[in-house]
């Protein structure tokens, strides 16, 4: 088999040249209209508006036929308020936003702030024009309005108007007996459905458009938290035609795609761009035993994780790096699945033998048996071994399936002991990998901290009701409100905390792994092609431990049980009920069909 490695794209990119094909048009976005939480007469002509929750949009202004005379206004709009004040905060920082406009009320109709937007200057290129019937909008949740006449009242004639794509909030939801992890959830989940304002996944306000990075945890936490696929295949397609710069990302497309497939069963997206996910593997930047060189020019180069200060001291220097020949190998693994699903055997084998050879590469030579993790990387030349050893190394290698399972705890523990060190992007990565590991509670604490790396700490602390584009301004004093690549929990919660995840293409087939570590109690629904998976757990020990799940119509659940024992199953669907063990499991797996069932265990006896 000959794979093409390099056609014109690659080509380009690898000459150092920007490359732009025809960029998609954004996807299709709906208006909306809500009404204030709070306004507040401050003093003559003066009011004080609170929607509540951010939103993309503008402030409408609203004036009745029979006012007695025309009037200016000054509107202020914006993210943030001034602390201990019912005043909009004109000096934010960083990329929040705020505009201040002067409106002029016109009896009898309707008006609004003209509001502008332009990129910011060092961005030449690749941004988008608002979705068709959208109007200029920006993120707000705060408005105070000066100069009113006494006859206008703010309590009547105020509403904003936003646009973004269509959102089912009966979709998905989830409560437990924690509090705080209840409050990330719901920040998460606002988080996905307020930042759909362009059609597509995009890189905040600041930039509005897209990065492969962004797109990855926005399409899963999206998927999460509503069965609509339309969006991030915008996404893709954007993407296709205009990949950005940083190596792994690159990279990412192909678990992008395959994530398309995965949860909806659709494979147009893997047929279509079946030859573009070949070249973005770039198999042409393989080292003769399967590691891979990267990039350190631009506008190509190796990024790890983002902002840079984030790296946990990441050793930048050697051109194989861990972490990018970890996303190498994971965007072969998938290839070769991909080529297998579309009939091209040959391809398969090849892919499957080369990723085979990564992962061998990247154990051979970049695990430190001593630490128990992955050293940062080594010089292709001669050999040398980074002396540094990131978190990111490990948690990278653990999330995208590099780890042998004989090595799994050790480096599940490494990483468990350094913390929430990474970015709000990383961390979609090391609490997939504290899960995987088995490290439950350790994933489950950093869900829910209050320290200034959490999703608390934005909304609580910061005040925020987006996630933002950094743990907290102090990482990144630039940094936007209104980001959706921290909302990772969005997805973890269902995905690793309950544990449900598809593992044959449009939940045809699923997992369910629960690990809720120290709750009492938890439930979710998760939006699925064929209707909603439910899931209830209740207890934290064998004796005590119930579920009750919901198996759509059309699909097969795999549920893991948490503890060793004898499962007892009942419930309403047929009698084809299995149960069997996992050679890596101490715990016993059932084969549920569709309907509802429970489940509860009778426990191991102690030896």
């Amino acid at each position: 088999m000959k794979i093409q490695t390099l056609g014109i794209i690659g080509l380009l990119f690898t000459a150092g040249l920007h490359v732009t094909a025809q960029i998609p048009s954004p996807g299709v976005v709906e208006a909306f209209e809500d009404q204030p939480v709070e306004v507040t007469w401050l003093g003559p002509g003066h009011w004080w508006v609170d929607f509540g929750q951010a939103a993309f949009g503008n402030l409408v202004l609203d004036t009745p036929a029979d006012a007695p005379s025309d009037a200016t206004v000054t509107v202020q709009m914006g993210e943030a308020r001034r602390a201990e004040a019912k005043a909009v905060e004109p000096e934010p920082g960083g990329t929040v936003r705020y505009q201040q406009h002067e409106v002029a009320l016109v009896p009898g109709g309707e008006v609004w702030p003209a509001l502008t937007w332009a990129p910011p200057g060092w961005m030449k290129d690749g941004w988008l024009e608002l979705p068709a019937g959208a109007g200029e909008m920006m993120p707000f949740r705060y408005a105070e309005i000066e100069g009113a006449p006494e006859w206008w009242d703010a309590t009547t004639t105020v509403r904003r108007r936003g646009w973004r794509t269509a959102f089912n909030d009966a979709a998905a939801s989830f409560s437990s007996s924690s509090p705080e992890l209840d409050a990330v959830w719901q920040l998460c989940k606002y988080s996905i459905k307020a930042t759909t304002f362009m059609g597509l996944y995009v890189d905040g306000d600041r930039e509005r458009k897209p990065y492969e990075a962004d797109a990855l945890l926005n399409q899963l936490s999206h998927y999460a938290v509503d069965a609509e696929y339309e969006t991030a295949r915008h996404t893709n397609d954007y993407l296709i035609a205009q990949p950005t710069w940083p190596t792994e990302w690159r990279l990412q497309m192909v678990m992008l795609v395959w994530n398309d497939f995965l949860w909806s069963g659709d494979d147009t997206g893997l047929r279509t761009h079946y030859d573009v996910l070949v070249e973005r593997a770039m198999i042409e930047r393989r080292t003769a035993d399967g590691l891979f060189r990267g990039f350190d020019g631009h506008p190509e180069r190796d990024i790890i994780d983002w902002p840079g200060g984030e790296r946990d001291g990441y050793d930048m220097a050697p051109d194989v790096k861990t972490v990018v020949s970890a996303f190498h190998y994971r965007a072969v693994f998938l290839l070769a699945e991909i080529a297998e699903h579309l009939g091209r055997a040959e391809d398969a084998a090849s892919f499957a033998a080369m990723a085979a050879q990564t992962r061998d590469a990247i154990n051979a030579r970049l695990w430190d048996e001593r630490l128990g993790a992955y050293r940062d990387g080594l010089d292709s030349e001669t050999g040398t071994l980074s002396e540094h050893a990131a978190s990111h190394a490990t948690f990278f290698a653990l999330a995208l399936g590099v780890v042998p399972p004989e090595r799994v705890e050790r480096a599940t523990a490494y990483v468990a002991a350094r913390g929430m060190v990474p970015s709000v992007y990383g961390a979609q990565f090391l609490l997939e990998a504290l899960y995987d590991g088995g490290a439950a509670q350790a994933g489950f604490d950093l869900l829910t901290s209050r320290g200034q790396r959490s999703w608390l700490n934005m909304s609580e602390k910061v005040g925020s009701t987006i996630t933002l584009e950094a743990w907290d301004p102090a990482f990144k004093p630039n940094l936007d409100w209104n980001h959706a690549w921290g909302a990772a929990p969005a997805n973890l919660i269902p995905r690793k905390v309950m544990g449900i995840d598809p593992v044959e293409p449009g939940f045809a087939r699923f997992v369910v792994r629960p690990q809720t570590a120290g709750l009492t109690h938890a439930q979710v629904k998760l939006p699925t092609p064929h209707g909603a998976i439910e899931l209830a757990v209740v207890g934290t020990s064998a004796a005590e431990w119930s579920a009750r799940l919901v198996v759509p119509a059309g699909t097969v659940a795999e549920f893991h049980l948490p503890f060793a024992g004898t499962p007892v199953v009942s419930g309403e669907g047929s009698d084809d009920v299995k149960v069997m063990r996992r050679a890596d499991d101490v715990s016993p797996v059932v084969e549920l069909p569709a309907g509802a069932w429970t489940l509860t265990m009778v426990p191991q006896p102690l030896s």
